[in-house]
Formats: C-alpha cells, sequence, structure tokens
C-alpha cells in the first residue's frame, strides 16, 4: 500500500519564513494539514509548496472567513481537523475527545496550546504539531509533525530552528 504524506502545522501567527524552509526540506509531501491561527498562512504554504491543503480558523483569525473545523476522509481513515479553542483545549481534552467520538474520527489535528502532543486514546490519534514560530512548554521547542498513513499512522515530531537573525530576551 502507497503512503500518504502530510506535513501538519499549526499556530504559524503570520511569521512562515523558517516554516516553509524546513517544510520545502522535509518534502515532498500530498498535502499539508493547518490547524488554524494563521488560517491564510495555511494557503501560503500550501502554494509555496504546490500540494494541497486544508486549514481552520484560530481564535486569532478574528473576521477571517474559512471553516472552523474540517472532517476528511482521507483514504480510509476520518480526520477531524480544528484550532482547539471552541474544545477548550487549554484546560481539558474531554471536549475534543467527545466530539471525534460524535463524528468517528480516527485522526484529530488540533493546536492552539502551543504544545506538541501526540496520544492515541481509544484507538484514536490526538495530534497536535505544536508551534513553529511561538513554542510553550519546558523546553520551549519549535516544532510541527509529519502525519504517513498507509497500513498504519505513523507520527513523526520535527523541530524548526529560530532564523540567525532572532535575538531572545
Amino acid at each position: 500500500m502507497r503512503v500518504l504524506r502530510i506535513a501538519v502545522v499549526s499556530d504559524t501567527h503570520g511569521h512562515l519564513g523558517a516554516v516553509q524552509k524546513v517544510l520545502g526540506a522535509a518534502g515532498p509531501f500530498d498535502m499539508l494539514l493547518h490547524a488554524g491561527d494563521h488560517y491564510q498562512d495555511g494557503l501560503r504554504l500550501g502554494q509555496a509548496l504546490g500540494i494541497a491543503v486544508k486549514a481552520v480558523v484560530g481564535n486569532c483569525d478574528l473576521g477571517v472567513a474559512g471553516p472552523e473545523e474540517e472532517l476528511l476522509r482521507v483514504w480510509d481513515r476520518r480526520i477531524l481537523l480544528t484550532h482547539g479553542h471552541r474544545y477548550r483545549v487549554k484546560r481539558t481534552m474531554k471536549l475534543l475527545q467527545y466530539r471525534a467520538l460524535q463524528v468517528g474520527a480516527d485522526v484529530v489535528i488540533f493546536g492552539h496550546t502551543h504544545l506538541p502532543v501526540k496520544l492515541l486514546d481509544g484507538g484514536t490519534l490526538f495530534l497536535n504539531p505544536g508551534s513553529p514560530v511561538w513554542p510553550e512548554g519546558r523546553d520551549r521547542r519549535r516544532t510541527w509533525a509529519t502525519l504517513d498513513l498507509g497500513a498504519q499512522c505513523r507520527v513523526e515530531m520535527l523541530t524548526v530552528e529560530p532564523p540567525a537573525d532572532e535575538h531572545e530576551n
């Protein structure tokens, strides 16, 4: 069975330089999924890489016309793509888990927390790629992910090096 290779990104917040460079070097990809904050970033990245893209709006996409969530059918898998703020993922995963059950999702991709998460719960894979530009958590890594769909799902969390001209305060 052929493997479908998907780049998964969230919370880019308008900063695409390093992200585009890393995705271009790690490709080729069959598809890009962008889990919000900033919706237009997903569209721009997909266009720059010449691949299909699905993106959703996040809490920082005020006034932006775009879907709040997408339920995708990719081969034999149902993928729920959402930013996660409407499910209060910074406090609990319960609402998102309920939504996954409600729509029969095999994979749930979300963002909002800026923290990378890879969790298998009751047969459903929950994946948050973190943020490649504004990391959170103890180790403060700038992250994104790849999702390979074939006979099984395979996830790899990857890091983005900060631009050389960036100065930390």
